[in-house]
């Protein structure tokens, strides 16, 4: 029997060192990955590996928003375009950084009560019917302040000016949108284990067994509505300071399609699905742009939704989970 003592405790570490190993190793790999495009790239394509980083924040909020919780919205480009707006307002009024983003995180979580509270009722096609509606009146209001937001014609936006440089320099603007990118990872990664994340799943999965276990249904869709808003207004803050102009357009329904998109064809529910997703709403128009065949991707976006959603529904990542499967049962 004493034997066997020593087996029992020590067995439970080994799975808990092997985790964190794979942890590490996970860390060490995103980090590589993320230093490539600043090694090897600059001007263009360094610029363009920055959009994806924007686009990967905004792809990782309705990830939870939607993958993660059920909530299907058609207004997460709206988010976009408050945090977009609200940092030109302050910068062009002189105001730094830190001012620029306390009030891009307070105009989002404002926007974000704003569709979520009223809304607390609703689910599938009616709720995406309130956030169209919210959608369509930001986008008008964007069009018609024009003293403000400059209208139809849009604005220039300045570069945000960090010490003696800025992000017109294109490797601090990829640097400055990669480091709230990874920190957004990092929050999701994390939010699966909590038990809001688990929360999440349930009310996604079915609501009428989510409040059948005590779960607070209401409060986690404001929750989660409220955490894809300020991810949203984050990533259209750093939108606009390293693309360097915005206008309404960037902003409206079509944009909101997109990122949809982006999370089905990338793997909804999966915090690297929402990354995939994000390289194929950038690089994929400037595939079909720099091919001469601009006006094609709107044909091929649709045409690939429609196929992953009747075919893969998981996916790219559904995709790499089968081909790794395979690849097991065949070395087995």
């Amino acid at each position: 029997m004493t034997a066997t003592v020593p087996s029992r405790t020590l067995s439970p570490a080994a799975p808990v060192g092997g985790a964190r190993r794979t942890g590490l190793i996970r860390i060490l790999a995103v980090l590589v990955i993320a230093a490539i495009p600043a090694l090897i790239f600059n001007g263009f394509w360094l610029f363009v590996a920055a959009q994806v980083a924007v686009f990967a924040i905004a792809t990782l909020g309705l990830d939870i928003l939607y993958g993660r919780t059920g909530q299907l919205s058609l207004a997460h480009a709206s988010f976009m375009g408050v945090g977009a707006y609200t940092g030109y307002v302050l910068a062009s009024r002189g105001f730094g950084v830190g001012v620029q983003l306390l009030g891009v995180l307070g105009m989002a979580l404002v926007s974000g009560a704003l569709v979520a509270i009223p809304t607390l009722r609703l689910s599938g096609l009616r709720l995406s019917l309130v956030t169209l509606a919210f959608g369509e009146l930001f986008a008008w209001l964007l069009t018609n302040t024009t003293s403000l937001t400059g209208g139809t014609q849009g604005v220039p936006v300045s570069p945000m000016t960090i010490g003696s440089t800025d992000t017109s320099v294109p490797i601090i603007g990829y640097l400055v949108a990669l480091v709230p990118a990874l920190m957004a990872t990092l929050i999701t990664l994390n939010l699966g284990r909590t038990q809001l994340g688990r929360r999440m799943l349930i009310v996604r999965d079915s609501e009428t067994a989510a409040r059948s276990v005590g779960v607070g249904v209401s409060r986690t869709k404001v929750i989660s509505f409220l955490i894809a808003a300020l991810f949203a207004g984050v990533a259209g803050w750093l939108y606009g300071a390293v693309n360097g102009f915005i206008a309404p357009p960037d902003f409206n329904l079509f944009a909101s399609v997109y990122l949809f998109v982006a999370v089905m064809v990338g793997g909804a529910g999966s915090v690297l699905g929402a990354w995939l997703g994000a390289a194929y709403v950038v690089l994929v128009p400037q595939l079909f742009t720099l091919a001469g065949f601009p006006n094609l991707y709107a044909l091929v976006g649709g045409a690939l939704l429609a196929v992953v959603a009747l075919v893969v529904p998981d996916g790219i990542v559904g995709l790499l989970r089968r081909a790794r499967g395979l690849t097991r049962k065949g070395r087995r």
